[in-house]
């Protein structure tokens, strides 16, 4: 089985994203970029537009506002344009699950061209990085092309010099740097015991900047927190992933 065979896309409502900004959001440590996600989604009233599919990913639906929805769903939000005549436009990719480690690079694969398509300028990936108990949260970024490493200067975003970056994120900033696609990695410190919306609140304070026209104030975040990571910490033990096994021959890489 070829490796574009493994994932699907479905669009179910066409959107003109031409130069967004994609945010991808999943659970890896501090559940940084599903609670940012979420939060995104949710404060700017995101319609959903699309989803992936695969017959690796875990067998679950996410229920919301009672409507059912795949792992893997694509939002989007309007163009807002500012006085100077320059417009500015949200995208989200998100999940409540990691997918298996075999099924992520199809998938960055996968989200990269579907955002090249759709001429897409940036892929902002959030992320978290065990910091231990400080009480501040470090922020760090790192970028896969010159352009979007001085995007990131533009606002003060101290750039990781040498660390690793894993999942979903670390796939799409490589891919990218293969392909000449714009891919930022946002990353902020957090604890690996628990999720951590603070960090995630903390990297919206950036994503905020990008895009002063739309307006992301993360102060509710820090503020519902502790709520927010007590649901969290129940969706997550309600919903363990199952082990899932694909066969390696069955998957061609390049």
């Amino acid at each position: 089985m070829a490796k574009d065979d493994l994932i699907s896309l479905y669009e179910y409502k066409k959107k003109d994203i031409s130069n967004a900004l994609v945010v991808t959001g999943f659970p890896t440590i501090g559940i940084v970029g599903t609670i940012a996600s979420r939060f995104v989604i949710n404060a700017l009233s995101l319609e959903t537009i699309g989803a992936f599919f695969s017959d690796y990913f875990q067998p679950v639906t996410i229920i919301s506002k009672g409507v059912p929805l795949p792992p893997v769903r694509i939002y989007a939000g309007d163009k807002k344009c500012g006085p100077d005549g320059r417009c500015e436009q949200i995208i989200v990719i998100t999940s409540e699950f990691m997918p298996v480690p075999t099924i992520v690079r199809p998938l960055a694969n996968k989200i990269i061209d579907w955002c090249e398509k759709k001429n897409c300028e940036f892929i902002v990936a959030i992320e978290g990085f065990n910091s231990g108990k400080e009480e501040d949260v470090p922020l760090y970024g790192i970028a896969s092309t010159e352009k979007a490493k001085n995007f990131l200067k533009k606002y003060d975003v101290e750039i990781m010099q040498e660390g690793m970056v894993g999942g979903i994120s670390g796939v799409l900033l490589y891919e990218g740097k293969q392909k000449g696609f714009n891919v930022i990695c946002l990353l902020a410190g957090t604890h690996m015991e628990y999720p951590d919306a603070k960090a995630a609140a903390k990297i919206l304070e950036v994503v905020n900047k990008m895009l002063p026209d739309i307006e992301i104030d993360p102060e509710p975040l820090y503020k519902e927190a502790e709520i927010i990571e007590q649901q969290l910490k129940k969706f997550m033990k309600e919903s363990q992933p199952q082990k899932q096994v694909i066969p390696e021959a069955k998957i061609m890489y390049r």
